[in-house]
């Protein structure tokens, strides 16, 4: 057992870790991975450390949130007692130190800034989107996940579901997170490998290679964008004609099957009650813009979807019939970025029983093969 002149102006681990603004947990895993050292032990469960650790805990805080190294390298410096200028230039460029400006906030300010719920806030951190360190009301949010809230609350503000968002950041660090483990694996067999190599050339080739990656993942992305979005814009005028040829085959089947009346009520000859007009509007609704004006075009095919995935006709008669007809066809031949696969599924099941109930099953199956022929899905 120590006495008191060997444990005089010594700290205890709880003092140690108020001095240095970190919790006794974190003293003890520094102490338990090396990084600190007890001056003194005076039993299993109590030691004293010298008032020096106090700057050493601070500093590998400092090399943690500034600098992003690990505690292997961390570890490292300590122990060395002088580190080259160009070794840290070398450090900083494999650990991309220097671009995250700012401190940790707490998870609740970091959310209240961006403009997220805490259940959002949530969802980042469980994609992996969002780094914290610490639990419960400790728990802090990373200057980097700060800035990814930000964006995310930015894409609120524009009208950008948090769902999507949270679909396309994850779609894209996926990517990314494959992207740089292999860049690097090659990067360090080809390119540091491949030469005479010193420290501070081998910084200089990390800052180069990082900017010329950043802006040709920037070229390239747009140009993607551009290409899969002009996909998209084809995919709806390709939607316009697949509605008129739909129409028409929907029209043909009727007027052999024997239901006229049917026909020209699919055709726009006529119109009864009030419900088939609404569902002629909503059929024509986005082909009515589709050549001219894509914003009230996207607009109206959104609401198209949402009527004919909601809206079951009523009645028996012909214009029941013509309304079923059009809305199975509608949901059959619409794009998959508009989502209506199991909309169509479950159009079509009614769609049979109702003809099921007329006895004309046959037609049911002309139908299908028309609409399959014509590029539809049910």
């Amino acid at each position: 057992m120590a006495n008191r002149e060997q444990t005089e102006g010594l700290l205890k681990i709880g003092a140690l870790a108020r001095a240095a603004g970190v919790s006794v947990s974190t003293v003890k895993f520094y102490a338990k991975e090396g990084l600190i050292r007890a001056a003194v032990k005076t039993g299993r469960n109590m030691a004293y450390y010298d008032p020096a650790c106090v700057e050493t805990i601070r500093r590998i805080r400092a090399l943690q949130r500034e600098r992003f190294y690990p505690l292997s390298v961390i570890k490292g410096l300590l122990e060395s007692p002088a580190v080259a200028e160009g070794e840290l230039a070398l450090l900083d460029a494999i650990h991309k130190s220097g671009g995250e400006a700012g401190a940790p906030l707490p998870m609740g300010d970091a959310a209240k800034a961006a403009g997220l719920t805490a259940a959002q806030t949530a969802e980042l951190v469980r994609a992996g989107l969002v780094e914290t360190e610490g639990a419960g009301r400790r728990q802090t949010v990373s200057p980097s996940g700060q800035a990814v809230m930000a964006l995310v609350g930015r894409r609120l503000e524009a009208g950008i579901p948090f769902a999507q968002s949270l679909r396309a950041f994850a779609i894209y660090q996926e990517a990314l997170d494959r992207a740089a483990a292999a860049d690097v694996d090659s990067f360090v067999a080809g390119a540091l490998m491949a030469r005479s190599f010193t420290a501070e050339a081998g910084a200089e080739m990390i800052r180069v290679s990082d900017e010329t990656l950043d802006a040709f993942i920037d070229i390239r992305r747009r140009e993607m964008n551009r290409t899969y979005g002009s996909r998209r814009l084809e995919d709806l005028d390709r939607f316009r004609r697949r509605l008129e040829a739909g129409l028409a085959a929907l029209e043909a089947a009727l007027r052999e099957a024997g239901f006229p009346r049917a026909a020209d009520l699919c055709a726009g000859a006529g119109e009864e009650g009030d419900a088939l007009p609404q569902v002629r509007e909503h059929f024509w609704g986005f082909a009515r813009w589709a050549k001219g004006d894509i914003a009230r075009a996207i607009a109206a095919a959104l609401e198209g979807r949402q009527y004919f995935s909601g809206t079951c006709p009523e009645g028996t008669g012909e214009a029941a019939l013509a309304a079923w007809c059009m809305r199975a066809a509608w949901l059959a031949l619409a794009p998959a970025v508009l989502d209506c696969g199991g909309a169509a599924r479950a159009a079509w099941a009614g769609f049979e029983a109702f003809l099921a109930e007329r006895g004309a099953r046959s037609l049911a199956r002309r139908l299908e093969e028309e609409l399959e022929r014509i590029g539809g899905s049910i």
